[in-house]
């Protein structure tokens, strides 16, 4: 009743009138401690120590408004907007109100269309959201841990979306989705360009989930069409190639353990390495990820690690080559279905060698532990 209230209340300036039984508002605030230690295997450079209040470890600090109306007949029409925020700070995340899901969609016996800004379900953010489904540490815990973000390296949230989902048909259903291209940065400035144009990086996706009892099973194939028109020049962009990746995994529940196993294939993707000064360059190559949970001390233990490996691609002009190595250890307890602590040490080593005017041969490495509270309402 008071979520009723409060959503009505920050609706007010907007509609004359809402249903209470329709509008919601939801959130999740998670804070915790995190000590990093990091070496970017630089000459002349020590490693660095840092012990820092975090934000958004476990899942990330928003807050969000939902509604529904039933339309009759099997149809309705619903909406997300959905708001990060840094809860050590009160910022807002990265420059946008509704940065995380602004959508709109209809549902109806045959599927369910979304318009707006999303997540792929090849990514960990969103009501679209499918890749956690593929480690037991799902797309959290930030980018040292074994999560599935920090080996596959995911899809994004995209403007200008349309995606399509099937009814659910024995447990099987299938996604397609199209972006036409963001319309701001991810500083909330404009980008230039002619939206659904060659000035913009627009984005595919065909996929398929499979939920039945134990077993649940990811198929997407996802390519991200690059941009070859520089609107600010006025001028082609030379070697401009497409990416495509395929990713493919599941998690079978044996009661006493929840097995996760998961593989991808890509071309002309770029990784960030764990020194956020060392860019890798588009690279094509593979990763795997094996991790599982478990029933302990009435809580879940999660072990998994994963590994990636990537040399340059096509529209690379120089050679380059890119390997991670990443294992975790965590804990999760509940103290209710809102409320629960967590704790997670990890480790992540990269290798990156490029062969340029200027080589690079580095390893930079990183070891995290964190501990934190979250609380959803």
């Amino acid at each position: 009743m008071k979520n009723t209230c409060l959503a009505l209340a920050l609706l007010g300036a907007f509609a004359g009138s809402a249903v209470a039984a329709d509008v919601n508002v939801y959130g999740n605030i998670d804070m915790g401690l995190n000590y990093t230690h990091l070496d970017t295997d630089e000459a002349g450079k020590d490693a660095t120590d840092t012990l820092s209040m975090k934000s958004g470890q476990q899942g990330g600090s928003r807050w969000g408004l939902k509604g529904r109306e039933d339309l009759g007949n099997g149809y309705a029409v619903s909406f997300i907007l959905e708001s990060g925020f840094t809860a050590d700070d009160g910022a807002l995340e990265q420059g946008r109100l509704f940065r995380r899901e602004s959508s709109v969609s209809i549902h109806a016996p045959w599927g369910q269309v979304t318009m707006g800004r999303f997540g792929s379900i090849n990514q960990g953010t969103g009501s679209w959201a499918k890749l956690g489904m593929l480690s037991a540490f799902s797309t959290s815990y930030g980018s040292t841990a074994a999560q599935v973000g920090t080996i596959f390296k995911g899809a994004s949230m995209y403007d200008n979306s349309i995606a399509y989902q099937t009814p659910s048909f024995a447990g099987l259903k299938v996604y397609a989705h199209y972006a036409m291209g963001d319309s701001v940065d991810k500083n909330g400035d404009e980008v230039s360009g002619r939206e659904n144009s060659s000035a913009k990086d627009r984005y595919y996706l065909l996929g398929a989930t499979y939920n039945n009892g134990p077993f649940a099973a990811l198929l997407a194939i996802d390519s991200i069409n690059y941009k070859s028109f520089n609107a600010d020049t006025n001028a082609a962009i030379a070697n401009v190639e497409d990416s495509l990746a395929v990713t493919l995994g599941g998690s079978y529940d044996f009661k006493v353990a929840k097995v996760f196993l998961g593989a991808k294939w890509f071309d002309e993707l770029s990784f960030d390495s764990v020194d956020s000064n060392l860019k890798s360059g588009k690279i094509t190559g593979y990763a795997v990820t094996l991790s599982a949970s478990a029933p302990v001390l009435g809580g879940k233990l999660m072990v998994g690690g994963g590994y990636t490996d990537g040399s340059d691609a096509d529209s690379v002009g120089y050679d380059v080559d890119f390997t991670r190595l990443v294992g975790s250890v965590g804990f999760d307890y509940a103290f209710t279905k809102r409320t629960n602590v967590y704790a997670l040490a990890s480790w992540i080593k990269d290798s990156v060698e490029k062969k340029t005017a200027t080589p690079v041969d580095r390893d930079p490495s990183a070891t995290t532990v964190m501990v934190g509270l979250r609380h959803r309402f």
